[in-house]
C-alpha cells in the first residue's frame, strides 16, 4: 500500500491546479426578433418641389415594407413590398445592443438640407414599444454609425421593393 500513496499523490496534484478554469464568455442574444413596426422613415424637402413626392417608408419585423407618399393632407399609402429578413433583423440587433442616447451625443450636428433644395431625413426606430427618433436637421446620420450603415442598407432595399410613382404639378 506504500508504494502506491506517492502514484496516488502524483495523480492528485497533476489534476488540481494544473486545468485554469474557462473565460470564454458567450455574449446575451440581443433580444426577440423583431416584432411589429422596426423603423419608419420619412424624407422631405426638396421632393416636394415638383409635386407631393415625399416619402415615408414603414418597415416591419418580417421585412413587409409600406411606402407612403407625404405632401397635402394625411400621408397616402402607395405601394408595398418585401425585403431580406436578414436585413431587419441586423437592423434590430444593432438598435438594441446600441446605446442611442450616448450615440446621439457623438454625433455630428445636422443640417437644414431642405432649406437648399435637399432632403430631409427623420429615422424612428421602435424597440419593445420605445420610439427613439432622429433627425438629419439636428444630428448627423453618418454611416460610420453601425446602427446608421444597417438603417441605410434596410432603406436601399425597401426602395428597391416599392415605387413611388413621381407626381408633376
Amino acid at each position: 500500500m506504500t508504494r502506491f500513496l506517492p502514484i496516488l499523490a502524483l495523480l492528485i496534484s497533476a489534476c488540481g491546479g494544473a486545468v485554469a478554469p474557462s473565460t470564454t464568455t458567450v455574449p446575451p442574444p440581443p433580444g426577440p426578433e423583431p416584432a411589429g413596426v422596426l423603423l419608419v422613415a420619412e424624407f422631405t424637402g426638396g421632393c416636394a418641389m415638383i409635386g407631393p413626392n415625399c416619402e415615408r417608408l414603414v418597415i416591419y419585423g418580417d421585412g413587409t415594407v409600406e411606402a407612403h407618399r407625404l405632401g397635402s393632407g394625411a400621408p397616402r399609402p402607395v405601394d408595398d413590398g418585401s425585403i431580406d429578413p436578414a436585413l431587419v433583423v441586423e437592423l434590430h440587433r444593432v438598435v438594441v445592443t446600441t446605446d442611442l442616447e450616448a450615440m446621439r451625443l457623438r454625433l455630428p450636428a445636422g443640417e437644414c438640407q431642405g432649406c437648399v433644395d435637399g432632403i430631409d431625413s427623420v429615422a424612428t426606430f421602435t424597440v419593445d414599444g420605445h420610439d427613439t427618433t432622429f433627425s438629419s436637421i439636428d444630428t448627423g446620420l453618418v454611416i460610420s454609425e453601425p446602427v446608421f450603415a444597417a438603417m441605410w442598407a434596410v432603406i436601399g432595399a425597401a426602395r428597391d421593393a416599392t415605387e413611388i410613382p413621381l407626381i408633376m404639378h
